[in-house]
């Protein structure tokens, strides 16, 4: 009995140094949290913790618009594609006009209060402009309930949500980079619409910045069957990589969009896009991060969650181990193997010796 007791302490040890090898082969995961920019001379460029996005569709109107039966299934195709890319979406489908604000507040004041973050808006939906006192145009997105500004003008302020509205709650935002898209067209004259050509990934892109692109101008009409919604799908799915750094950002997307829309319009509609007029928010850019085939590049893992849509989460590539380790470590591993072998036959002896 001495004998075997001996024999299985062994055998337990052999197999501790086995999971002890299995444990060297595999490569820690990164611990470092976050998701970083590589230039092209290799330096990181460290961009957000996680990415927040909201997404709202309206499709169903009561108040004298008329319907718009794809807007809640586009807006439901942006949020597919922006969870694929790592965000944690939230999606809202034919909010009221309090729903809408509150839907809003939400997103600025919680998913906002995060420096290291990035958030993306899409609202999918009709939208108007109102000429004011002193000639300026305002553009306003307009929420289910909302009446025609010509039949209503007071229920119209009341319920419609105004750029200048948005532009206040995109000072409330504490985040770092926060990139507003509106499948609608209305005036976005309050916008600083100067073009920049896209750049390569630097530090200059981690500044703070509040970007905008709308679908149309004021004087132009949104078809049901959105063109602005497909060009922006093939944009994050890489086409949009104007400078093929395996990156998009803001004003590329924005660059890309003026063409693309504009080309399969038939010069129907013509987006507009820019940063906010403000110096100390318009120095950054928007970084959509792709890999070569165009899926999100995390260089760290990332945590998110949500109750409302939890968003896939891509994880960091191991390091492969070097082929000379690899060897040494096959060969430890099938010397550990053949002793372990050995010694169970011995103790299948034994055992058949205590039984007689």
């Amino acid at each position: 009995m001495t004998s075997l007791s001996r024999q299985i302490g062994v055998l337990i040890l052999l197999a501790a140094g086995v999971l002890g090898l299995i444990a060297s082969a595999t490569p820690a995961q990164d611990t470092q949290r976050g998701i970083y920019a590589v230039t092209k001379g290799g330096e990181k460029v460290p961009l957000y913790n996680d990415c927040r996005a909201l997404v709202i569709g309206v499709s169903d109107y009561s108040n004298g618009w008329p319907d718009l039966p794809n807007a809640v299934k586009d807006a439901r195709e942006v949020a597919e594609k922006l969870r694929k890319l790592g965000f944690t979406v939230s999606l809202v489908e034919n909010p009221t006009s309090k729903e809408l604000k509150d839907a809003l507040n939400k997103f600025i004041y919680e998913d906002g209060k995060e420096p290291d973050r990035a958030l993306f808006l899409f609202f999918a939906g009709h939208g108007d402009t109102e000429e004011l006192a002193d000639g300026t145009r305002l553009g306003y997105i307009i929420p289910t309930d909302c009446p025609l500004l010509r039949d209503d003008q007071r229920g119209f302020g009341d319920k419609a949500v105004g750029m200048n509205y948005i532009e206040t709650l995109s000072l409330k935002v504490k985040s770092r980079h926060l990139l507003a898209a509106f499948d609608s067209c209305f005036s976005g004259s309050l916008f600083n619409l100067t073009r920049e050509a896209p750049t390569d990934i630097t530090e200059k892109c981690s500044k703070p910045v509040r970007q905008y692109i709308t679908a149309g101008r004021e004087d132009e009409t949104v078809p049901d069957r959105s063109v602005f919604k497909q060009c922006m799908l093939d944009a994050l799915d890489g086409e949009a990589d104007l400078n093929k750094d395996r990156y998009v950002t803001g004003s590329e997307l924005g660059m890309y969009l003026d063409v693309k829309v504009v080309n399969y319009s038939k010069g129907g509609q013509h987006p507009q896009y820019g940063k906010i007029n403000n110096p100390k928010l318009d120095k950054g850019d928007f970084v959509f991060a792709l890999s070569a085939e165009g899926t999100v590049v995390m260089t760290a893992n990332q945590s998110n969650s949500s109750d409302v849509a939890a968003a896939e989460k891509p994880t960091a590539r191991k390091p492969e181990p070097s082929k000379a380790h690899s060897t040494e470590l096959d060969k430890e591993y099938q010397r550990i193997l053949g002793e372990m072998e050995t010694i169970k036959k011995e103790l299948e002896k034994d055992v058949e010796t205590i039984k007689e």
